[in-house]
């Protein structure tokens, strides 16, 4: 058998598996958080993510996170918000803020959607 057989050999068993369910999704390991958020960092943990609806206002959201840097942390966020089909919705509320959080502090971000066409959103984080 040369060597690009087996190569083909290979690859095909591990789309077979994959087929029959046998392998899990990379996604089953992410948090249920990470649909929403950003963020590629070091020092900033994640721990909760949190969304509520009102037909007549829109939705709030809350990002609750935690310093584990050794120094004061400067970080950057916005909110980019979506309608229920997908499209962003333009405004200033996407706008970058900047926070600096201190070693081990807990902070939350709370943000409120432009109306109600808001149907999603996602958070975006970088630190500085």
């Amino acid at each position: 058998m040369n060597k690009i057989t087996r190569i083909l050999l290979v690859i095909s068993f591990a789309l077979g598996l994959q087929a029959c369910g046998l392998l899990k999704p990379q996604d089953a390991s992410l948090p249920s958080w990470a649909a929403h958020v950003s963020y590629d960092g070091r020092y900033l943990n994640i721990l909760d993510v949190r969304d509520w609806s009102n037909d007549q206002k829109g939705m709030k959201v809350m990002l609750r996170a935690e310093s584990s840097a050794m120094t004061d942390l400067r970080i950057s966020f916005r909110v980019n918000w979506y309608t229920e089909d997908g499209q962003p919705i333009q405004t200033v509320l996407g706008k970058w803020q900047e926070r600096v959080v201190s070693p081990g502090q807990t902070i939350e971000l709370v943000q409120v959607s432009p109306g109600p066409r808001a149907a999603d959103y996602h958070f975006e984080i970088i630190e500085k």
